[in-house]
């Protein structure tokens, strides 16, 4: 057992001396690994806080993290389809401690129409007394004020939809739909408030209405054709989702992700997370073949010390694992400081955000949802400890082949003069 000790502790040491011995190639190598490795935390960071923040703002502008509605509905959105009586589910969804809140809604399509023309436009119902529904609009406000609990028959509508039927705070405008017994119904309503939320598609077509209206011009009483879920935690969303479907007895309604209700949002995430998956990829490669080539040129140019290793009785199965030791070395070491990099510029974007107002003070319209100019860096754990174990099985792939090699160098043509 010592004599094993003592010659790891030899392979240690002479790993070691070897970086030494070769300071400046040892120091460009180490650099470039934690450049790699900062650069791909920056941009892994980035990249899911961006995506954070235009799923949160989706969910919250669509229908939440998970929706209650009626089976059939996502396929066909008719106003005859609709929760009749929301309360028994509402006593279990609040129950759940995954859930942060619920929000009971009513969504249509119809026809606006003033003295100036007529627009087709998406309505959606909400209970202005719950504050925390609408968060999106209300801080997007541009004249006017939000839907407020006192019963009236208001609206609130975007700019640019506004603009097309010349429409002002104060004006009065007639919403044409069907009800929940497939007959025509309209209602009047006066302009309360006009928003910009940045978003075209949204600011062209979107309605808000108290709840109240809604239900009795469609003629639903207490019904609703949704209830909207916003978790705590969206990460545990699966885990609350499958906890509901247990809690809620099987019946006319059905829970459903935001995944299924917005199926735009959720394509482009994917496919923006393969394109970042192949750039870490590119970046971490050319790194790599940084760490192949510092490696194999330390070996080509010890192959006579290397040689007078083997001739004093050195295996080669303890060169190569020296070399590969090197090479752990480099590593770690470069993985150690691109942590302390990556992580202190991701901590920085984290509170700060990276503020994009220059290229567009507004928000942006992206698959349906609004993307903040504001960007807020965000990395969870497991990401850091997967990237980290990435590049140290790339690096250490790549000091394979020169540890190979040199665990085949032969004595004498080693110590021959070239």
């Amino acid at each position: 057992m010592n004599g094993l000790f003592t010659a790891l502790s030899m392979v240690i040491g002479l790993a070691t001396r070897n970086l030494r011995r070769y300071l400046r190639r040892t120091l460009i190598t180490t650099v470039g690994i934690a450049l790699g490795t900062a650069l791909s935390l920056f941009s892994m960071g980035l990249g899911d806080g961006g995506h954070n923040q235009m799923i949160e703002n989706g969910v919250r502008i669509g229908q939440g993290h998970l929706t209650v509605q009626p089976k059939g509905y996502l396929q066909s959105p008719s106003p005859s389809l609709f929760i009749r009586n929301p309360g028994p589910i509402l006593s279990v969804l609040r129950s759940s401690q995954g859930v942060r809140g619920i929000f009971p809604r009513i969504r249509g399509e119809g026809i606006l129409a003033t003295a100036a023309g007529s627009e087709g436009i998406r309505f959606q119902g909400i209970d202005p007394a719950m504050k925390a529904d609408g968060g999106i609009f209300r801080r997007s406000m541009k004249e006017g004020s939000f839907l407020d609990g006192t019963g009236q028959r208001n609206l609130v509508i975007g700019e640019k939809l506004a603009k097309r039927l010349n429409l002002k705070v104060g004006k009065k405008a007639v919403l044409t739909t069907q009800d929940s017994r497939g007959e025509i119904t309209s209602v009047l309503l006066r302009v309360k408030g006009i928003f910009q939320t940045g978003s075209s598609s949204i600011d062209g077509a979107i309605c808000l209405l108290p709840l109240g209206i809604l239900q009795d011009t469609m003629g639903m009483g207490k019904g609703v054709t949704s209830l909207a879920i916003y978790l705590f935690n969206p990460y545990q969303q699966d885990t609350v989702l499958r906890e509901l479907n247990r809690m809620l007895p099987d019946g006319p309604d059905v829970i459903l992700p935001w995944q299924k209700l917005q199926p735009q949002m959720r394509d482009f995430v994917m496919i923006d997370n393969v394109f970042g998956y192949l750039t870490y990829g590119i970046v971490l490669f050319i790194v790599s073949i940084g760490v192949l080539n510092t490696v194999l040129m330390s070996v080509m140019e010890r192959k006579g010390e290397i040689g007078i290793l083997a001739a004093l009785g050195m295996r080669s199965g303890a060169i190569l694992r020296m070399i590969l030791l090197e090479t752990a070395f480099l590593s770690m070491i470069g993985i150690g400081a691109g942590l302390v990099l990556g992580l202190g510029v991701n901590w920085y974007f984290s509170v700060h955000g990276l503020d994009l107002r220059s290229f567009s003070s507004q928000s942006w319209n992206l698959a349906g949802t609004v993307v903040d100019p504001i960007m807020y860096s965000q990395l969870r754990p497991h990401r850091v400890i997967q990237l980290c174990l990435a590049v140290l099985v790339l690096t250490l792939t790549m000091g394979i082949y020169p540890a190979w090699k040199a665990s085949r160098i032969e004595p004498v043509e080693a110590m021959e003069k070239p």
